[in-house]
């Protein structure tokens, strides 16, 4: 019969499911280091991936989502798997953090975030929102995690070079999430944006994508693609004009406009050709799969070989057993079923479970064709195997498997199973998704009509012609033909004459437009001159394996002459060899004495470092004890003073004994640190001043009515620093008790320390109470304290400033000594 069940461009859904698959596979296995699109600029490569995911994406009718199919595409190609989304704001820089993502490396990508600042920060987070938004599946911890880069990007005020950009990632991550409604009210702020600051080509690109996020078969989407071609012509952007125009012509092809396809395809072959972008196998397949429908064979043999010679590297084989697929189709259907059994065979190479959804297609036209060359049992033996081997998995695998053993058991007068078969594939076919249903099942239809018209069931044969012709808006002219001829047969029994010839007449139209004489001479024509050309690649292959046999001679001639000269060097070698071998053992024994001597001096330093580390030893025990002492002496002092205090009646002489008595404990406190801790001449101010703070507190009985505030920050300062600066902080602090707070008032005490930048530091220490009563005044009480903390200042070679603002604020800035 003059059928064809598999039309390669509308390859189903589960093919192009597993697709990705065979990508990751056959191509992730063998991809190295390095960049193999064979283009070294970014637009091309953007170009590549799109024009090869779209492919993919459209041939699996929608079961490959788009974002694996760019992802698959870009590892294919070793590309970034960021660069198709991130051309509104990244022409191609890349960093280190970056490159973690792209080697899914994200957890280590995240911990470089905090270190980074400004333009490199903002990149890294929208390549990061990139990244989780265009992930495979849509998991909802995905896209919660690009919208939270993504917001802490839109928050900012002076980045606005990066917002278009985020916008757009917003809007996919809007549509990912199911909200087209709210995904195009961004776009249309995104025009306005663009608009408004005469963007242009973010313009164009907004329309772009905004067409892509809608379903396929909107309207809208072409409205989108024709304004964004538009500024794209304009702005001589021939690869987003191409990219624009591939989209456009998904749009066409769903919606069954095969003529402005095929012109448009065209178009895109020569902008292809114009900016020199050489995978035109794909557009060359859709050029023999648009001809093949019209019934013109000659042209779909010529681009069918257009595009398995467009296959030009080791990447570009990963979907050669499509092209062969097709290659086959096409001597089917022009009844050459031996160069047919080839190319299938062909395509069936190196197949594995991992693959099965690759090749399946091909698995089940070798078995159609055994059967069109009566080799039925050798039909079914390989369909027993390869069902055996790889059971069929999906609803296509298991629907077609039953149609082609349906129509074995035919060939084998096995009506029974055959009828059994046939209704396994219409049951399934009954609750197949009209989406995704194409032209093979009109074929598999007409087929199985003929089966019931052939054992007298005529109605059940018509409804299955009816059904056939219902599943797509338009049918290929072989599948036309074959719609009518069975109408004719059905008509026959029936005794519908007028109908029957009617029939017949329309059957045969169809058919002599598909193989017309005219039509067999050019495609015979046209495979004579494709073997040919494959005779003449063949012999030129040979006259170079000739020259290559040559040049491999003439290397064996010279290998032999440089054998000789290398044994005669290795003799001078060998000479050379035993010579500095003597002169060598010579140098030895020299060496050896002055190594004798060099040790002999190595063992006088070592005891003389002895030595010294133990007088250093001694030292620090020394000082430690100077501070024990000097501790011990001021306690002595104080122990005194205190004596003292009791016996004084004057309240100004006890409040100055008592205010001196703080000044000794607050330099015996760093006296007793130094000698308890290992450093001996550093103070870790944290600890000092916590403690300090608490002595001066408890020394005053105020009933906890004042609170301090400490924000210290991890200093260790020098004994020469630490001193004056505890004396500064006793004596601000005191005051602060003694005259900042009225009796019984609550008040706040805040002593800061802290880097004002590598060279200063900054110590701080205000409180909220009554503040000075004359500032200018220098001669009250309070001027003795305010003198030693001027002193004490200069001693730390720093500067002294006293505010008076709600409260006393003291701020000493002094040189940090590093030690």
């Amino acid at each position: 019969m003059e059928h064809k069940l598999f039309n390669i461009v509308s390859l189903n859904f589960t093919i192009g499911r597993k697709a990705l698959f065979v990508l990751l596979f056959c191509g992730l296995n063998i991809y190295s280091q390095y960049n193999k699109s064979g283009y070294t600029d970014i637009a091309r490569q953007r170009l590549l991936v799109h024009i090869t995911s779209d492919y993919l994406h459209t041939i699996s009718q929608g079961q490959i989502d788009k974002d694996s199919a760019v992802r698959a595409s870009c590892r294919l190609y070793n590309l970034s798997i960021l660069l198709p989304y991130n051309e509104s704001y990244n022409n191609g820089k890349t960093t280190p953090a970056i490159k973690l993502l792209e080697h899914d490396k994200v957890t280590q990508a995240k911990n470089v975030l905090p270190n980074l600042k400004d333009e490199n920060r903002f990149l890294l987070l929208l390549e990061l929102s990139n990244y989780f938004i265009f992930k495979t599946g849509k998991q909802k911890a995905d896209l919660d995690q690009a919208e939270k880069y993504l917001e802490e990007v839109l928050r900012q005020k002076n980045w606005d070079k990066w917002k278009i950009g985020a916008m757009m990632l917003k809007a996919n991550l809007l549509n990912q999430r199911g909200n087209s409604d709210e995904s195009q009210k961004l776009y249309l702020e995104i025009e306005k944006r663009c608009k408004q600051s005469g963007n242009n080509l973010d313009l164009a690109r907004a329309f772009l994508e905004a067409g892509k996020t809608l379903q396929y078969g909107n309207p809208q989407r072409l409205v989108y693609f024709q304004k964004a071609l538009s500024i794209f012509q304009n702005l001589k952007k021939k690869e987003k004009e191409i990219e624009t125009l591939s989209q456009i012509n998904i749009e066409y092809f769903i919606a069954r406009r095969f003529d402005d396809s095929q012109k448009l395809i065209y178009k895109i072959v020569q902008l292809q050709k114009e900016i020199k972008y050489h995978h035109n196998q794909y557009a060359f397949d859709v050029l023999s799969y648009l001809s093949y429908r019209k019934g013109d064979l000659v042209k779909a043999l010529y681009y069918s070989n257009k595009s398995i010679e467009s296959i030009q590297s080791k990447e570009d084989s990963i979907f050669k057993g499509l092209f062969f697929l097709r290659r086959g189709q096409l001597y089917q259907h022009s009844k050459k079923n031996q160069e047919a059994l080839f190319w299938y065979s062909k395509a069936l190479e190196n197949k594995t479970k991992e693959t099965q959804l690759y090749w399946y297609k091909a698995f089940l036209s070798k078995a159609w064709v055994l059967n069109e060359l009566h080799r039925n049992n050798e039909a079914l033996a390989l369909l027993k195997k390869t069902a055996n081997e790889f059971p069929p998995v999906t609803d296509f695998e298991k629907m077609h498997f039953a149609f082609i053993l349906g129509q074995t058991y035919v060939s084998l007068k096995k009506m029974d199973l055959a009828e059994k078969n046939y209704s396994v594939f219409q049951n399934i076919a009954q609750n197949y998704p009209l989406q995704y249903v194409h032209d093979e099942f009109p074929a598999a239809f007409f087929q199985i009509a003929s089966f019931y018209q052939n054992i007298g069931k005529n109605d059940k044969a018509r409804q299955l012609l009816k059904n056939g012709i219902s599943h797509t808006f338009e049918i290929g002219v072989a599948e036309k033909s074959q719609y009518y001829y069975n109408l004719f047969k059905i008509d026959s029994t029936e005794k519908k004459y007028n109908d029957a010839i009617k029939n017949l007449l329309l059957s045969q139209k169809y058919k002599d437009s598909a193989f017309n004489k005219e039509q067999q001479k050019k495609f015979a024509e046209l495979l004579v001159k494709y073997e040919a050309d494959k005779k003449d690649k063949n012999i030129k292959l040979l006259h170079t394996q000739n020259q290559l046999q040559l040049i491999k001679s003439r290397e064996t001639e010279r290998e032999k002459n440089i054998l000789l000269i290398g044994s005669l060097l290795l003799i001078v070698i060998v000479f050379l060899l035993l010579y500095s071998y003597s002169i060598k053992q010579k140098n030895n024994r020299k060496l050896e004495a002055n190594q004798r001597e060099l040790d002999q001096k190595n063992s006088f330093l070592e005891s003389l470092n002895h030595e010294q580390q133990k007088l250093l030893k001694e030292k620090e025990w020394l000082i430690k004890e100077v501070h024990h002492r000097v501790k011990n002496n001021l306690q002595m002092v104080t122990s005194l003073l205190n004596s003292q205090s009791a016996y004084l009646k004057d309240s100004d002489a006890k409040m100055a004994v008592k205010d001196s008595l703080r000044r000794m404990q607050a330099v015996s406190m760093i006296h007793q640190k130094l000698y308890h801790d290992d450093n001996i001449s550093t103070i870790a101010m944290p600890q000092y001043i916590d403690e300090l703070v608490h002595y001066l507190h408890e020394s005053f009985d105020n009933e906890n009515q004042i609170v301090f505030k400490k924000n210290i920050e991890a200093i260790n300062l020098h004994v020469s620093q630490a001193i004056p600066l505890g004396l500064i902080i006793t004596e601000s602090v005191v005051n602060a008790i003694k005259y900042a707070f009225l009796e019984k008032q609550n008040g706040i005490i805040e002593i800061s320390l802290f880097h004002e930048d590598k060279e200063n530091i900054v110590l701080k220490i205000t409180d909220n109470g009554i503040g000075l009563p004359d500032f200018t005044n220098k001669t009250d009480t309070n001027s003795l304290g305010l003198n030693l903390i001027k002193g004490l200042s200069k001693q730390l070679k720093g500067s002294f400033s006293i505010e008076n603002n709600n409260g006393v604020h003291i701020i000493i800035k002094f040189i940090y000594l590093n030690n």
